[in-house]
This record gives C-alpha cells, structure tokens and sequence, in this order.
C-alpha cells in the first residue's frame, strides 16, 4: 500500500473550507483504480496544523492521479492553505 500524505497549516476560520476541499479530492480519488481511501488528521500539539493522507494499492496508481488531476483539483479547491511538508509512505510488510 501506497499513502500519499500531505501537512498544511490551516487558519481557524478557514477550517470548514479545508474538510470541504478533502472531501471533494477524496471522492474524486475514489473513482479511480487503486484508491483505497482517505482521512483528514489534527495534529495533536500544533494548533493550525492538519494533515491529509490518501492510501493507494501501488505508487503508480498515486501518479496516475496526480498527472492527471492535480492541478485541476488544486483549480477548484477553495481553502487558503500553507503547505508545510509532503510524505509518500509505505506499508511495511
């Protein structure tokens, strides 16, 4: 399993927006082959901060999707955000 996470900082009134945003990237993943899911975290100890991880079957389908719907995605979304770091995982065996 592949996950593709992402940490942003999020101003409070912005918050709202933000769940939107992930919700609208979620469900447009979610008709692509290989997605598994997605969750939206808060970081514990770091006001502002929140992170996004979406889980894929194999990193190729990941970039598939990106290559594809990036930045239309990123077109659409509505939520100022500040990217604070990006983390590709794997599933250890």
């Amino acid at each position: 399993m592949f996950i593709h996470m992402v940490l942003f900082r999020i101003r409070p009134r912005h918050v709202r927006q933000y769940r939107i945003d992930c919700r609208m990237w979620g469900k447009e993943a979610a008709r692509h082959r290989g997605f598994i899911g997605w969750h939206t975290l808060t970081r514990v100890d770091h006001k502002g901060q929140y992170a996004s991880f979406y889980m894929w079957r194999r990193r190729a389908d990941h970039a598939r999707f990106m290559r594809r719907h990036h930045d239309r995605l990123v077109g659409l979304s509505k939520c100022p955000v500040e990217v604070l770091g990006y983390y590709n995982l794997r599933a250890s065996a």
